[in-house]
């Protein structure tokens, strides 16, 4: 179910707290229906959800205004402000992130700086997935995978960072106290309980964002292991047993769900929503299906007979961190058609994927085995171009919304269902075969991402 989006102006990007609840009442019910499950079986409760926004509290608990969420931008000049006074040493030692419009600390400060009569009222600042904690329980909190996003947050302590929160002028008793993701919050309460159809006294858990709860979900939780995620964007991501941080800050670093471990993670932009992009252009009734267009790009050879889509429709983060980026298709000629340009749409994105991952190389190993999930990673083609470009294998794990799994394996052991989290990932999660890179194509690749990597510095010079 999607939630609408308010824009009231540029830049700007918010939703209503309360739809979230709405929703969650709704799919809780749902859940019970369609699972043919009865509350009293319901043992645990765990959370997942968007990462970086704010929900700034009063001290009724009710939202002082609507929540600011990731996908804001309003507060990109601030942040570059506040970055040129910050040393760099705490860039990487500390936050181990850069400072982006749509993370917490920057909307907290742009709100210092705007609405200082509204955050001078808060009791509490929190994220999405912690309101809903807060409609189950009552009680106010937040955990190390979501708070190592906000850009507040000491990511090697594992604590609200003092340097971090100045910086951004926002007062640290505004900030909930912190748990582990299976820690227990509180009991569901009655009034929750009656408007979700459970039984009250159920335990709730703190839960983890939606990229951390993905990992569990998808049984990623051992150092050294990878998993990409192609949906609308995507994100790669490989488990440390420590914070594995890029000077350069590239890339992100956040923590696990699971106690002393971390993610690194490179970004890109355009994922699915270039081929969303293209199947509009050439369909713009919507009479072509996804599967026709991929069907006629798998008669294409590798390689699009030379030509080479560059996927920065919505600007680029790793490795560029550019939001100015523009795309490209380089090398057409009257030869190529529609199937090509769509298998180039595909290797483009598979290229920006291989930035990302030479970008993890140059810190340090990375696995040769990724787990793939998100909607593009249904396409057989897009898996097995994956494969290739990037030099590895890849797999799939079964089943849909393995964000939620991992919420529920989170709550499993909280509630002391599971014996510990090897048991869990037994239980819950299951792959699928496989895909290795096809040799003759992952040397023709690697020669074309070089001359990928060729375009963006030559388009970004004619800007």
């Amino acid at each position: 179910e999607g939630y609408g989006i308010q824009m009231p102006r540029p830049n700007w990007a918010e939703q209503d707290p309360a739809i979230w609840w709405h929703a969650t009442i709704n799919a809780v019910r749902e859940a019970l229906r369609q699972a043919k499950v009865s509350a009293s079986q319901v043992c645990g409760i765990g959370v997942a959800g968007q990462m970086h926004g704010v929900v700034l509290l009063g001290h009724n608990l009710v939202p002082l205004r609507p929540a600011i969420i990731w996908m804001d931008r309003r507060s990109a000049n601030l942040c570059e402000t506040i970055l040129a006074r910050i040393p760099p040493e705490i860039m990487t030692e500390v936050a181990a992130n850069r400072l982006a419009p749509g993370f917490a600390g920057a909307s907290l400060a742009w709100m210092a700086e705007v609405e200082p009569h509204i955050l001078e009222q808060a009791h509490a600042a929190v994220q999405p997935k912690d309101y809903i904690v807060l409609q189950l329980t009552g009680q106010i909190s937040c955990e190390s995978s979501d708070a190592s996003a906000t850009w507040l947050y000491d990511i090697t302590q594992r604590c609200w960072s003092d340097i971090l929160t100045d910086a951004c002028h926002v007062p640290m008793n505004i900030l909930p106290p912190l748990y582990e993701s299976v820690s227990i919050i509180g009991e569901l309460q009655a009034e929750a309980a009656r408007a979700l159809g459970l039984q009250p006294g159920i335990s709730v858990v703190a839960g983890a964002g939606d990229q951390a709860a993905l990992l569990v979900g998808a049984g990623v939780v051992e150092p050294g292991r990878g998993c990409i995620t192609l949906g609308t964007g995507g994100q790669i991501t490989i488990v440390s047993h420590r914070p594995w941080i890029d000077a350069g800050l590239r890339l992100n670093t956040f923590c696990h769900a699971v106690p002393d471990r971390w993610y690194t993670m490179g970004a890109i932009l355009n994922g699915g929503i270039a081929l969303r992009w293209w199947r509009n252009l050439v369909s713009p009734d919507r009479s072509l299906s996804y599967p026709e267009l991929l069907a006629e790009a798998a008669l294409i050879p590798a390689g699009s007979d030379g030509l080479i889509f560059l996927p920065y429709l919505e600007g680029e983060r790793t490795p560029h961190m550019d939001p100015d980026a523009t795309g490209a298709f380089v090398g057409l000629t009257s030869r190529h058609t529609q199937a090509h340009l769509t298998r180039a749409v595909l290797e483009g994105v598979a290229y920006a994927f291989r930035d990302c991952l030479l970008t993890m190389q140059s810190i340090g190993p990375t696995p040769d085995h990724f787990l793939v999930g998100g909607g593009g990673s249904q396409s057989e083609l897009w898996r097995r171009i994956l494969a290739s470009v990037l030099g590895v294998s890849v797999q799939t794990m079964m089943g849909a919304e393995h964000t939620a799994t991992g919420a529920a394996i989170l709550a499993g052991l909280g509630a002391n269902i599971f014996y510990d989290l090897d048991e869990a990932i037994a239980r819950a999660v299951h792959y699928s075969p496989a895909e290795a890179p096809d040799p003759d194509e992952q040397a023709l690749y690697a020669d074309y991402h070089a001359h990928y990597q060729a375009i963006y510095p030559a388009l970004r010079a004619l800007r």
